[in-house]
Order: C-alpha cells, then sequence, then structure tokens
C-alpha cells in the first residue's frame, strides 16, 4: 500500500527533495519572521506549505520551528527533523544546494543530515493519509531550524506547545540509537606573546562550526625580513612533508603565508576526518615563533583527549572523542573551541577539572555548551516497537546501539534516534559531496510510515 503511494509519487517526491536541498538553510542574521535567518526561514515555509497543499493541519511558532499534524486527540507521538544545515565548507564537485542527481545519489548540503529524512517522514505522514490510516495517537512532525548551533528553536517551541508522550528523530542512522553520549563545548584563550627576536604570527584563523572537523586552517607569519621569510618557509615545508600535512605556503615580502587543507567530518566522528588546526599547529609548532610551546601543546591534541587526560571508555557508549572545531587570533588573544563528546559515565565537572590540572595557568578555559547525556533503557516500548519495524524491513535481529552523536530524541521524553542512515553506509554528515541515496531515500518512506503508525498504536 505504502509502496505503491511511492512508486506512483516517485517524481514528485524527489522533485520536493531537490527544491529543499536548493534552499541555504544556514543560520545567518535575523530577518522579520526568522530569528535564525531568511534560508531557514524559507525552508520551513517551503514544508509547511507542502504540507498544506495536502490539507494536513500546520503551525509555525513565531519563526523558531513548525510542525505538521495527523490525527486527533489530545496526547500525541513527535517525529523531531531539522531543516537547517551547516556552512557547506570547500572541496564539494557538486554545487552544495544545487540537488544534483547521479548515479542514484542526490547531492546537496543536508542530503542526510537532516533535510532528506525530513522529507522522507514527510512524505509518509502523505503515504499514511492517503492510505486512510488512523492510528490509536496523534502525529505530529516537529521542524526545528537552530539543531546545528543552540537549539533556541526547540526551546521556544516547547515554551508554547505541549511535550508528546514520546517519539523519534530520524537524524542518526539503523537500526536505532538507545543511548547518546554528553556533548560539551569549551573555550579555551591564550594570550599572544609579542617576542622580539621570534618570527610573529599575524593572522590565525581556522574551522567555521564547533561541531565540524575544519577543513581549513590559514596562519600568516611576519619573519621581520625577506631573508629570513625564505629561510622559514623551506622549514616548514619540510616538516609539512616529514608530518604529512598538505600545506600551501607562499612568501610576500618579510611575511609567510600558510593554508593546510584537512577533511571535514562530523565531530561525533573525528576520527574520519583530518583537523586542519592541530595540523597548521604541528607545523608552526616545528619553528621559532611567537607562542611555540601553545603550538606544539595544541599539535599533540587527538581525538581521544590522552594528551589532556580526559581520555575515557564506559564499554557502552564508547570512547571520548575531542574535536578542535574553531581557532582564531583577534585582539591580541588566541580562541579555541573544542567539541567534546564524553561518555555517559563522565560528568562535565570531571572535564574541566582534568583539562584545568593540564593546562598552563595562563590558559583560560570556560563551558560553552552542555548537554547531558541520553539513556533509553533497551527494554523500553519505544525502543522494542521501532526495533520490530527494523526487522521487518531488513531482515536481521542487531542490536541497538549508542553514538556520539546529538539528536533532537534528547528534546523530549521516551525518544531516540531511528535511522536514516542504512546499515553500512557512509557517514556523510558534515563532509564535502554529502549525499543520499535516492533507493535508501525513498525506501525509507516506507520505514517511516510503519514506524509512525506502529508507535501511535503502541505508546
Amino acid at each position: 500500500m505504502i509502496g505503491n503511494f511511492v512508486t506512483q509519487h516517485e517524481p514528485e517526491i524527489i522533485a520536493s527533495f531537490q527544491r529543499l536541498l536548493a534552499i541555504e538553510s544556514v543560520k545567518s542574521h535575523p530577518v522579520p519572521g526568522g530569528p535564525f535567518g531568511a534560508g531557514p526561514a524559507q525552508a520551513l515555509s517551503y514544508v509547511l506549505q507542502l504540507a498544506e497543499s495536502r490539507h494536513l493541519s500546520t503551525k509555525n511558532i513565531n519563526g523558531y520551528a513548525g510542525h505538521v499534524e495527523y490525527g486527533t486527540g489530545d496526547q500525541y507521538i513527535a517525529v523531531l527533523a531539522h531543516l537547517d544545515v551547516v556552512p557547506a565548507g570547500e572541496g564539494w564537485t557538486y554545487p552544495p544546494f544545487g540537488g544534483v542527481i547521479e548515479q542514484g545519489r542526490i547531492y546537496g548540503r543536508g542530503a542526510i543530515d537532516d533535510k532528506g529524512p525530513a522529507m522522507s517522514v514527510l512524505w509518509a505522514l502523505f503515504a499514511m493519509q492517503e492510505a486512510g490510516i488512523v492510528p490509536k495517537r496523534k502525529i505530529r512532525l516537529i521542524f526545528g531550524l537552530d539543531e546545528e548551533s543552540d537549539w533556541q528553536c526547540l526551546d521556544h517551541y516547547f515554551r508554547y506547545e505541549p511535550k508528546p508522550i514520546g517519539g523519534f528523530a530520524p537524524d542518526a542512522q539503523f537500526p536505532l540509537i538507545y543511548a547518546e553520549k554528553g556533548m560539551a563545548t569549551l573555550r579555551i584563550e591564550v594570550p599572544a606573546e609579542a617576542e622580539s627576536l621570534a618570527a610573529q604570527v599575524q593572522m590565525f584563523s581556522g574551522g567555521t562550526r564547533f561541531n565540524i572537523v575544519p577543513e581549513v586552517a590559514r596562519a600568516t607569519v611576519d619573519c621581520h625580513s625577506e631573508t629570513a621569510a625564505r629561510e622559514l618557509v623551506v622549514k616548514f615545508r619540510k616538516a609539512a612533508k616529514d608530518l604529512q600535512v598538505s600545506l600551501h605556503s607562499e612568501v610576500r615580502g618579510c611575511y609567510v603565508d600558510l593554508t593546510v587543507e584537512g577533511r571535514a567530518a562530523h565531530a561525533s566522528r573525528p576520527e574520519a576526518g583530518i583537523n586542519a588546526i592541530v595540523q597548521l599547529a604541528q607545523v608552526l609548532g616545528t619553528a621559532t615563533v611567537s607562542n611555540c610551546s601553545m603550538w606544539r601543546s595544541i599539535g599533540s591534541w587527538d581525538c581521544f583527549g590522552r594528551t589532556l587526560g580526559i581520555d575515557h571508555d564506559d564499554g557502552e557508549t564508547g570512547p571520548l572523542t575531542m574535536n578542535v572545531g574553531t581557532g582564531e587570533l583577534r585582539d591580541g588573544t588566541y580562541r579555541f573551541h573544542l567539541n567534546i563528546r564524553y561518555p555517559a559515565n563522565q560528568t562535565v565537572d570531571e572535564l574541566l577539572k582534568t583539562m584545568t590540572n593540564y593546562l598552563p595557568d595562563r590558559w583560560r578555559i570556560a563551558l560553552v555548551e552542555h548537554m547531558d547525556p541520553l539513556r533509553i533503557d533497551p527494554n523500553a516500548v519505544v525502543v522494542h516497537t521501532l526495533m520490530d519495524v527494523y526487522k521487518q524491513f531488513f531482515q536481521e535481529d542487531i542490536p541497538p546501539l549508542t553514538t556520539g552523536g546529538v539528536t533532537y530524541a534528547r528534546a523530549i521524553p521516551n525518544a531516540v534516534a531511528f535511522g536514516a542512515r542504512f546499515p553500512g553506509k557512509p557517514s556523510l554528515a558534515h563532509r564535502a559531496d554529502e549525499y543520499w541515496e535516492i533507493d535508501d531515500f525513498l525506501r525509507s518512506i516506507e520505514i517511516y510510515a510503519e514506524a509512525m503508525t506502529r508507535l501511535a498504536n503502541a505508546l
């Protein structure tokens, strides 16, 4: 029944996915009706209008978030997806907001995180409506616009709307995520040194968001003379070769410009990327430059916090991971933001205490944002119900998973992350040439229709 609907409407479904991908819904300065900028507001408007065209009830909560509703009753289950995306970044083969289809894949920022899954659950609801499937509980699709930043969207939404009795977020992978690590973003500030004899780092910048492994970092070093600059650039190039760092360097008079190219990845899996900030620090730390000891320290940081003494693995949610997401030199101070995903049996206070003891006294550390770990009982009804749906479609019995990711499942009671990435498929969120295979996208509509129906009857 649902499969026939998907086949019948396939061109329209894919076209709507492409139109949503074409909206550059990166958070920016507020506009009237759009507290997170014009792009996110446009994305929400498009989704709600699409639902209204099929005579479903919708609501826009002051431009912060919105919902599409199906069914009747006071209590409801929620499916929470986000329409905002991280900046496109560099290194794309395809236009990041083009929705290009090639070799069975649809490319674009947000294809799998999280615009594609948002369209999957929306079309699943359309299919249920057309098939006349009316479960016991009301179903509400909630679309947030600030998931990649501060979650102000849902904070605002639930000041005006009641919370559901349960639900899921299609923002991770199958089969199901029942536990998520805690997340802490820390800011480290270090005074810039002004050493008269050493070459001076005049400019430093890297990264765009805390939750993305930075793919580019840049620095400009004042060597005080062109001769010294030419000597130093030779040392930098040799160091980069020895360290296997992708470095572009250029001499401009007495200045040396350095650019390191890494590889972007989601901050929950920093080991999948190459951190350009850390690599540039490694190169700078090989020469006599200002803040040399700082560069050597940062250059020693790994993805698991070993050199900061915070490495830990609880055996369930996995090892602590750390991403140096952004760095800059501004107003005589270096500022670095670390995004840390820590195991469920660790606390943020323990992290801060340990790191404070490891870092030099003149380095200042502050907690910028924090989310506690999430853990749902693996025997809960929501877990059993959705795992049964997974088994029905994938014909395999595997245990639910844990993740270092942070999903909207944390925002409501009795919720987990369910899909949308299929087993064995690569994690492409926050990376260049993000895509979703069209066959998986279309199949997920059937999966989510069944999941929403069963969950709305079970809770």
